[in-house]
């Protein structure tokens, strides 16, 4: 669709934003199947973070690790150290930050809420697809991996309640997290996805 569209932006700027004919543009791409796991949140009990790390990890294809507890649950399984990045390349998205053996690790419920418009305004106009098919920041990688990338993805949910998150000053709670990712979900099967979500 990014093609399509980038095809379709070209056109009408030939047109000078008004286009005096018809403008088709289809794009069609066969290509192998590409998994992604995406792990958030830790498990409800902490006695199943060795089985919630060697399912995610133990699956084939790209490796995205979100949130804070969740990135340090996979470093310590990974015994790998968990390298902050502190580069801001959006203000208002938190930086990202590496562990060997993971290939994308961000921050959790905010990068994730990014990620959610962006899905959606692909599914619409795709007037974001500038942001993020070429931002640096964590929400427009998890993006690209997700809607150019993936061809099936499963999500890896712990269903830990933060409690950091249940303060009714703040705008984040647990239910906000799961609904977040079933819209996202919703989406991603929109774009014809392959999705699998397994809850812990």
């Amino acid at each position: 669709k990014t093609l399509a569209t980038i095809l379709l932006e070209e056109t009408n700027k030939l047109y000078d934003g008004k286009p005096g004919d018809d403008a088709t543009v289809c794009a069609v791409r066969i290509r192998s199947r590409s998994p992604v796991n995406l792990l958030c949140g830790p498990p409800s009990s902490r006695e199943d973070d060795e089985k919630m790390m060697e399912q995610f990890f133990g699956g084939e294809g790209k490796h995205i690790v979100c949130g804070g507890t969740t990135s340090a649950i996979a470093a310590k399984f990974l015994k790998q150290p968990l390298v902050a990045d502190l580069d801001f390349p959006d203000p208002d998205i938190p930086p990202t930050a590496t562990i060997q053996g993971a290939d994308l690790v961000t921050e959790g419920v905010i990068t994730l809420n990014r990620v959610l418009e962006y899905a959606k305004s692909y599914l619409d106009d795709n007037h974001d697809f500038q942001r993020w098919s070429e931002g640096r920041d964590g929400a427009s990688r998890i993006a690209r991996m997700l809607f150019e990338d993936a061809t099936d993805i499963r999500f890896f949910v712990g269903c830990a309640v933060n409690p950091a998150h249940q303060n009714p000053g703040l705008p984040i709670n647990f239910n906000l997290k799961m609904r977040l990712i079933e819209q996202l979900s919703d989406c991603l099967v929109k774009m014809g996805k392959r999705i699998e979500t397994t809850y812990f």
